[in-house]
């Protein structure tokens, strides 16, 4: 019988430097893993690659960049030139084109541990061509630096939601098309068109784009957890939320997120009371409802931070959190896939 769930060993080719005259390593490049609160855009390049950046390794704020390959499960370190951006964790990126966005995190390291500096705004875009991040200048209003917000592509348009900075907690939505760098670069504040509420402040949420809408689920506000799952439609700028059926999951924040076809399929987080989660839930859009899963050969274990990413018909796991101190959530090279054609109960 073949399961849905499996697990891979990932391969370390030796890193990409810069420069057609840079002298290549040929040592493996480093395990991006153990990991947690980097950045994955949920979809790959059309050559099914993942770009993950940033995060927590062992207590050390990062800011380096790997190229995930799908197809030969195999991680590689890439050296960027440029305005990088500094080491950071609980940000989140986007994918449009050759181009890899970048935007807020915790940058509080270590190395600046009594500063009392804002979140960093900037909008760091790199050029997957050449390898050069550029930090946008921006006209006009733009969102506060925070960090756990969550962001989604919508066209060539990168919508950030929620988030927080310094314990206040957000429910804003923003869009930044990267079309207006041909002009005046600039974020849009998207307003509801309507006085209907719309979420309510929260961070570790996931937002997920199918169509025109955005879904939403999860996070807390720091004393309270959610399960709830909102929809946004671009046209009529609207928030509703779903009256869901089936196996609602229990609150949760830190999950994680991605799609295929019209079934968002969410793993893991942090419950109530703090503790890491290894369940497998799926929403699907088209009859709102929920699904859960059991029993599916080697699952990720229990986990929160991590990021996920969908690739044809299969989801990448890759980093994450446990709920014991020092403990790894799994085998640094090793990444869990999940097969979705794989029988899963969802009609």
């Amino acid at each position: 019988m073949a399961y849905p769930w499996s697990a891979r060993r990932l391969q370390l080719p030796p890193p990409t430097l810069l420069g057609k005259n840079a002298p290549q390593s040929t040592a493996p490049s480093p395990s991006p893993f153990p990991r947690y609160g980097h950045s994955l855009p949920s979809s790959a390049t059309s050559a099914g690659e993942l770009f993950l950046f940033g995060g927590l390794v062992r207590d050390t704020v990062r800011n380096d960049l790997y190229i995930f390959s799908t197809g030969d499960i195999a991680a590689t370190l890439l050296q960027t030139g440029g305005e990088v951006p500094s080491p950071r964790v609980g940000h989140a990126s986007g994918l449009v084109s050759s181009v890899l966005i970048v935007w807020g995190g915790d940058t509080k390291t270590d190395t600046k541990p009594n500063t009392s500096e804002t979140q960093d705004d900037g909008l760091y875009l790199l050029n997957l061509v050449t390898r050069e991040w550029t930090r946008i200048s921006v006209h006009g209003p733009a969102p506060a630096g925070r960090y756990g917000h969550a962001v989604t592509m919508l066209g060539t348009r990168f919508f950030v939601f929620g988030g927080q900075v310094d314990g206040e907690f957000l429910n804003d939505l923003w869009a930044f098309d990267p079309n207006s760098l041909k002009s005046k670069a600039c974020w849009e504040c998207i307003k509801p068109s309507s006085s209907t509420e719309g979420p309510a402040c929260r961070t570790g949420h996931t937002c997920i784009s199918y169509g025109d809408r955005i879904f939403m689920f999860g996070g807390t506000d720091g004393q309270y957890h959610y399960n709830d799952t909102w929809a946004f439609d671009v046209n009529t700028r609207q928030w509703t939320e779903l009256k869901c059926i089936g196996y609602i999951p229990s609150p949760r924040e830190g999950h994680a997120a991605a799609i295929v076809d019209d079934v968002i399929y969410v793993f893991g987080g942090r419950g109530v009371d703090g503790s890491a989660l290894g369940d497998l839930v799926a929403f699907k859009i088209s009859n709102q409802r929920w699904y859960m899963f059991q029993n599916m050969g080697p699952a990720p274990s229990i986990r929160s931070r991590h990021a996920m990413a969908s690739v044809g018909r299969r989801v990448f796991i890759l980093g994450g959190e446990s709920s014991t101190p020092g403990k790894d959530v799994d085998d640094p090279d090793t990444i869990h896939v999940l097969d979705t054609s794989t029988y899963l109960c969802i009609p």
